[in-house]
């Protein structure tokens, strides 16, 4: 980003840098690292072999288990706060603009050390990097991978052709090119993950926003911060839907928090991850209910992610608008309201008259509405009659509005309304009504007089009409109304108030519960048992699709024992490796019976594909890119494109030795390849034991110990 900040030098230094003679050179400055340099010395970064952190990994590297481990990203300061992690000194601080490099810091966990080589040893450059105080809730690279995109050639095009029937189901799945998208997100699920979405409107608050972006991308990485005045709201729920534990951080106002709740009601989240709110601009009535604050006050960024990582998951109430156009002739204003679902409140009258004022002039002079007490000041206005007819689950207050000439009327969901006010007042003091939720599936009906309005600051409350679960409400001429905080002028209509739905939201707890993860949080199991079973394609295709019915005709090939982070790719490796080593074992079998060899088509062809958990489709592209997880708990179907089906191989099948052995004697035999050190469960012929078959040992196991027969591991 460009930068006017010359009491930083640039990056390269007086030796590299191609600008040291200019006085005003154009510079810009790295959010994710923090470093200042010359735009026209941008290209130089690499000669001195310096690259920005990494923040995602290329699709086509194979080796997962190396990508999953983050090395630290070490950057030279001139200017250092803290203290140094080896030997404790506080970092020297230059008064002038100072050429020494005194610090040596890396930019994700943030340790800092002396540039000496009593303070920095040479082996710390290759050590992997914990993440810091904030590995819980940061995105790791090696989770975000860039996706090449597809390039379709006549060679891919003729072998689609051949599986006409593939094809169809496979294209339903979105292997459409239309649908391509750069990146693709393969987390590690870990308990004590709970990583955050972070979107930022740059516009609220003054440009407090755009501060916040930075402060955020400094901390976390980069590609789980989003500007929202850029887009790519839903892009980046679409990315980060199937991550587990996620929470989402709304910095913004109540406005910015409505758009993202509308936004997952859209992609239809399960399950819906939670919300929470750092406040920017005016009002936040919603961010004060869930103790989060009238507005931003500078306090740091990173005790913010310690509140959302350790806050509650409350319920919200949300509600639906629908405007029925009036028979009555058309007057001035709209049909149609600026949202149709509200979070905070619904409200006609007066209040709403004052709003679109200020609004209406905000749009006008947006420059001097940049205080939030200067807005405060601006809400005042004359009076304005209703002539509504409201019905509240089937009670008529007609003759109570009209009795206490009302100005104002509020459909309240939340205790908090204009700017932090509270006008149900204390449940204690009415009895007739129950205490006050957001989560009761209840919304509040108050009347609000010109004097009531205006004690509303100092204290007071309107008067208690109702609580009901819904609204319908007739106007007979164009009155102001306002749907959380968005004013219009709205036409002669009837509008029916219901509940929508309730959205999972964050609530800032009042005291820290939780200490910051300083270790790798990315545990995952350690292995996987996994019982393998084969499905031909003429019974896949036979049964179309019914779950049940394919799962009892499959047939057992065998158990497989994989890390935890394994890769389909990976995965495949260990199931043929597999297969042939049972296919050895019935053959001697089979000559040691005197009967003649199995058949060949007892083995899996060489086209088999992994099916998914429904059973839906077939995953046969870049299966280094999706985990065994993904598909799978306990057991992987695989689609055997060219093998028998049940009732051909019922005679020859490949049973799951593990689980169901056979009586025979021993057989024994070694693995020729090097990639795997593998132990493999063989049937026996003489004994009811297990052998297990190892490049540099070979060890007789209980039949009954099936936790120890079958390892795979690298």
């Amino acid at each position: 980003m460009e930068t006017s900040c010359s009491g930083e030098l640039c990056y390269l230094g007086e030796d590299a840098c191609l600008l040291k003679t200019a006085k005003s050179a154009p510079r810009k400055k790295c959010a994710a690292c923090k470093i200042v340099v010359h735009t026209g010395c941008i290209e130089q970064l690499e000669k001195i072999n310096f690259r920005c952190k990494p923040t995602f990994r290329e699709g086509g590297s194979r080796c997962l288990r190396d990508q999953n481990i983050l090395r630290h990203h070490w950057v030279h300061r001139r200017r250092q706060e803290g203290k140094c992690r080896q030997c404790g000194k506080s970092f020297q601080q230059k008064f002038f603009h100072s050429k020494e490099i005194i610090a040596i810091s890396c930019s994700w966990c943030k340790q800092a050390f002396h540039n000496k080589v009593t303070c920095f040893m040479l082996h710390q450059i290759e050590e992997p990097c914990s993440l810091g105080a904030h590995a819980g809730v940061i995105v790791p690279p090696s989770w975000i991978i860039k996706v090449r995109k597809p390039q379709s050639s006549l060679k891919n095009s003729a072998r689609r052709k051949k599986r006409t029937s593939f094809k169809r189901r496979t294209s339903k799945k979105g292997l459409d090119e239309s649908k391509w998208r750069p990146f693709m997100l393969k987390p590690l699920p870990s308990p004590l993950m709970k990583p955050i979405l972070v979107f930022v409107n740059p516009k609220s608050g003054g440009n407090q926003g755009a501060k916040v972006l930075q402060m955020f991308m400094w901390i976390l990485n980069p590609r789980q911060v989003f500007d929202l005045s850029q887009g790519g709201l839903r892009e980046a729920l679409e990315l980060y839907r199937k991550v587990p534990n996620l929470r989402i951080l709304a910095c913004g106002g109540d406005g910015t928090v409505g758009w993202i709740l509308s936004t997952l009601d859209e992609l239809q989240m399960n399950p819906q991850p939670p919300v929470a709110v750092l406040p920017l601009g005016t009002g936040n009535d919603l961010a004060r209910t869930l103790n989060w604050g009238g507005g931003y006050t500078d306090e740091p960024v990173s005790k913010v992610l310690c509140h959302v990582e350790d806050g509650s998951v409350v319920q919200l109430d949300r509600w639906n608008l629908l405007v029925e156009k009036s028979a009555s002739q058309p007057e001035e204003g709209t049909q149609k309201l600026p949202l149709n679902v509200f979070n905070n409140y619904f409200s006609l009258g007066f209040d709403a008259h004052v709003t679109l004022e200020f609004h209406e002039s905000r749009e006008a002079n947006p420059e001097k509405f940049n205080s939030r007490f200067r807005n405060k000041m601006f809400y005042a206005g004359v009076s304005v009659p209703l002539d509504v007819l409201p019905h509240c689950d089937g009670t008529d207050l007609t003759p109570k509005i009209q009795e206490l000439k009302f100005q104002c009327i509020v459909f309240l969901n939340i205790p908090r309304y204009c700017a932090g006010t509270m006008p149900w007042g204390n449940t204690g003091d009415h009895r007739d009504f129950e205490p006050q939720r957001h989560d009761d599936g209840c919304i509040e009906v108050i009347g609000f007089t010109m004097a009531s309005l205006a004690a509303l600051q100092v204290g007071g409350h309107g008067e208690r009409l109702h609580q009901c679960r819904e609204v319908v409400l007739t106007t007979f001429k164009t009155v102001p109304v306002q749907v959380d905080g968005e004013p219009c002028r709205l036409a002669p209509s009837t509008l029916r108030i219901s509940l929508r739905n309730q959205a999972n939201m964050v609530q800032k707890s009042k005291r820290r519960t939780s200490v910051p993860l300083l270790n790798d949080p990315h545990a995952v199991p350690d292995r996987l048992r996994l019982r393998v079973n084969r499905i031909s394609l003429q019974e896949y295709d036979r049964l179309q699709y019914d779950k049940e019915r394919l799962r009892d005709i499959s047939i057992p090939v065998g158990i497989v024992v994989v890390r935890g982070d394994c890769d389909l790719e990976t995965c495949r490796l260990y199931i043929d490796r597999l297969q042939e080593a049972m296919f050895v074992s019935l053959c001697l079998q089979d000559e040691c019976r005197g009967v003649p060899r199995t058949s060949s088509t007892s083995r899996l062809s060489p086209n088999w594909s992994f099916l998914d958990c429904e059973f839906l489709s077939a995953v046969c592209l870049q299966e280094h890119l999706h985990f065994v997880t993904e598909i799978c708990q306990d057991e992987v179907f695989i689609l055997d494109h060219e093998g028998p089906t049940v009732n051909q191989a019922a005679s020859t099948g490949m049973p799951d030795l593990v689980v169901e052995p056979t009586a025979g004697y021993l057989h024994t035999f070694h693995f020729t390849s090097s990639l795997f050190h593998c132990f493999v469960c063989l049937p026996l012929i003489s004994s009811k034991m297990f052998v297990a078959a190892d490049t540099k040992m070979t060890k007789t196991l209980p039949a009954n110990d099936l936790s120890r027969v079958l390892i795979l591991k690298n």
